[in-house]
C-alpha cells in the first residue's frame, strides 16, 4: 500500500506544483489588480487634493492681493488727509499772521507796484493744497502764485512732490510731448532732451523704438522707466549738448522760470531750439498748487526776453500750446 501511495504522490507531485503555481500567479494577479485599483484610487485622492490645495492657494493668494490693495488704498487714503490737514493749518496760520501789503513785486517782470494793481485770482486745490491765492502783474500780464508754494524750501518743495506722486497719477501726456517734440523738426542725427520725462509717459520710449536719439530727465519723481537713456540729475547734464529740448506741462511748476529757461541754453548745441508747451500760456488749470505761473498775454514774450530766448513759432491747438524758442 506504501509503494502505491509512492506511487501516486511521484506521479501527482508535478501536478500539485503546476497547481500550486497556477493558485499562487491567480492570487498574485489578484492582488495586483487590487494593488492597481488602490494606486488608481489614491491617484484620484491626490488629484482631488491638489486641485482643492490649488483652489486653496488661489484663495490665499487673492486674500492677500485685497489685503494688500486695502492696505495700499488705506495708506493713499491716509496721506491724503495728511497732505490735506498740512496744508489747512499752513493756511490757518496765514490768515491768523497775515499783515496786509501795500505793494508787490512781480517774480517775473520784477515790477513793484500798489497791490491792488494786482488782480487777484482765488480758488481751491483739488488735490489737497486748500486755498490758492494768485496776482496778475499789471505790467507784464503773468498770473504767479500762490504765495505759500514760493515759501517752500526746494527741500520741502521735492516732498511736497513726492507725497503728490504716492497719492495721485497725472494723465498719459504721452501725444502733447511727441507734438512738441516734432515742433522741433527734428534730424534723424540729432540729439534730443525730454525735460520733465514723468512716470505719467512713454514719449521717450516710443520715439527711441523709431530710431530717434533722445534722452529723458525728470526733475521730480520718477522717470517712465529705467533705461541707459535716462539722466537722473542735472549734474549728468553738464557735460551734454543737445540739438533740441522739449517740455510738456513743465513752464508752469517752474519758480524762477525765466532762471530755468536761461540755464538750459547751455545745454543746446549752437543754432539749436526749445520747445515747451502748456495749457498754461493762459490761465487754465488752475486748480492744483503746482501751477505756479501763467504766461497769457505779453507774459510770454517777458519770459522769452528775460531767459536771453526768442519765439519763433507759436501753435495753438485746441488745449495744447506751445512756443519753439532759440537763443536770442
Amino acid at each position: 500500500m506504501s509503494k502505491l501511495a509512492s506511487a501516486v504522490n511521484r506521479v501527482l507531485a508535478p501536478l500539485n506544483i503546476a497547481l500550486t503555481r497556477r493558485t499562487t500567479l491567480q492570487n498574485t494577479r489578484i492582488q495586483l489588480f487590487t494593488a492597481q485599483s488602490q494606486m488608481s484610487a489614491l491617484r484620484s485622492e491626490i488629484d482631488r487634493a491638489n486641485v482643492e490645495l490649488q483652489g486653496l492657494k488661489e484663495s490665499l493668494e487673492a486674500r492677500q492681493a485685497g489685503a494688500i490693495d486695502t492696505i495700499a488704498a488705506s495708506h493713499k487714503e491716509l496721506l491724503r488727509h495728511q497732505i490735506a490737514n498740512r496744508w489747512s493749518v499752513v493756511d490757518a496760520v496765514e490768515r491768523a499772521t497775515a499783515v496786509a501789503s501795500d505793494y508787490r513785486t512781480c517774480p517775473l517782470c520784477e515790477t513793484t507796484g500798489k497791490a491792488e494793481t494786482f488782480k487777484p485770482y482765488v480758488t481751491n486745490c483739488i488735490f489737497g493744497g486748500g486755498l490758492l491765492k494768485r496776482y496778475q502783474c499789471p505790467a507784464c500780464d503773468v498770473i504767479f502764485g500762490p504765495d505759500k508754494m514760493f515759501e517752500l524750501s526746494p527741500a520741502e518743495l521735492s516732498q511736497d512732490y513726492e507725497w503728490h506722486y504716492k497719492v495721485y497719477e497725472e494723465g498719459d501726456s504721452t501725444e502733447a510731448e511727441l507734438r512738441a517734440f516734432h515742433s522741433l523738426n527734428p534730424r534723424r542725427d540729432g540729439v534730443y532732451l525730454n525735460y520733465g520725462a514723468g512716470s505719467w509717459s512713454r514719449t521717450v520710449p516710443l520715439l527711441r523704438e523709431q530710431g530717434w536719439n533722445v534722452f529723458a530727465y525728470e526733475p521730480h519723481g520718477s522717470a517712465a522707466t529705467d533705461g541707459e537713456w535716462l539722466i537722473s540729475s542735472e549734474a549728468q547734464m553738464q557735460h551734454n549738448q543737445f540739438d533740441g529740448i522739449f517740455s510738456n506741462n513743465v513752464l508752469e511748476h517752474f519758480r524762477q522760470p525765466a532762471n530755468d529757461l536761461h540755464r538750459m541754453l547751455a545745454w543746446l548745441k549752437p543754432g539749436a531750439q526749445m520747445a515747451h508747451a502748456t495749457p498754461c500760456f493762459e490761465y487754465l488749470f488752475e486748480y492744483t498748487r503746482f501751477h505756479l505761473f501763467f504766461f497769457p498775454g505779453r507774459s510770454r514774450e517777458v519770459l522769452a526776453r528775460r531767459a536771453g530766448l526768442k519765439i519763433e513759432s507759436f501753435e495753438v491747438y485746441g488745449m495744447f500750446l506751445n512756443a519753439v524758442y532759440s537763443p536770442a
